[in-house]
């Protein structure tokens, strides 16, 4: 394969490292602070007069649905003592509002200043501020942030695969090799630990560890796209056209309508271009 060649294919099969355990906004919208819900009726009302647990969810709602209601809502709430959950409602709101820099340097703040509120939360906070940096695409300060929380609780497995996607992003395959491994530590059964790893070890042209992580990957979920996706990759990359073949369509069989069977339609197309 040729520089210009290798260069065509990072762009278009590092596609599993993409941040997919929600979208932002709805990332954002996991209740940290309190577990009961409130009907949007009750959110409009003021937050400082409720239970801080309803007032919570009730911000939240407001801030992700209406976020501009829910900033002003946010800060009357946080100036009548409402702390912590007052805090991140308003940052949440700032998402909502595209002040993704002021919403992220809030986050960070707000982690540092929790009181009555334990390591696991504040680490949350700092794993949602690193999602808004990659918003902004600002790897470095995602990768600080994600560090910091992996101090705080470096027992959770999604948080050492948050870094080291960061750190596969950046091209740093070894060392998003180790956090990924680390994940896998904790929970062997981490699947995007597995399929970003084989990505990583691929990219590294390492194919037959990378096979060994997809075979692991798709014993936990044989139908799953990016793992099909990414053993097409191997494959082919080890001169198997037939078996990288047989795996994308079975990655676009099992999701047509996915990133994942978008890139092993591209990669279908490219081999079949490609004279043999």
């Amino acid at each position: 394969m040729t520089q210009e060649e290798r260069s065509r294919e990072r762009h278009l099969t590092v596609a599993p490292f993409r941040f997919s355990r929600g979208t932002i906004a709805a990332g954002l919208g996991a209740a940290l602070f309190a577990g009961l819900v409130a009907t949007q009726a009750e959110a409009q009302t003021r937050f400082s007069e409720m239970p801080v647990a309803r007032a919570y969810q009730g911000c939240m709602a407001l801030a992700r649905s209406k976020p501009s209601e829910g900033f002003e809502a946010a800060i009357a709430w946080r100036d009548e003592g409402g702390g912590p959950p007052a805090r991140h409602c308003t940052a949440i709101a700032l998402v909502g509002l595209g002040q993704l820099d002021e919403a992220a340097q809030r986050l960070e703040k707000l982690a540092q200043n929790m009181n009555g509120f334990g390591a696991k939360e504040r680490a949350a906070v700092l794993d949602q501020a690193a999602q808004v940096w990659l918003r902004l695409g600002d790897g470095t300060r995602a990768y600080a942030a994600l560090t910091a929380a992996l101090k705080l609780d470096d027992s959770n497995s999604a948080l050492w695969v948050r870094r080291g996607e960061v750190l596969a992003r950046a091209g740093e395959y070894w060392d998003a090799i180790d956090d990924f491994g680390q994940a896998l530590d904790r929970d062997s059964g981490t699947l995007d630990a597995l399929i970003f790893r084989a990505a990583a070890y691929r990219l590294l042209e390492v194919p037959d560890l990378a096979a060994d992580d997809l075979t692991r990957a798709l014993a936990l979920d044989p139908s799953n796209p990016e793992a099909l996706t990414e053993l097409g990759m191997v494959r082919r990359d080890l001169g198997d056209r037939d078996g990288a073949r047989q795996a994308w369509l079975a990655a676009i069989n099992a999701a047509p309508g996915s990133a994942a069977a978008g890139t092993a339609r591209a990669a279908l197309q490219r081999m079949d271009l490609k004279p043999q």
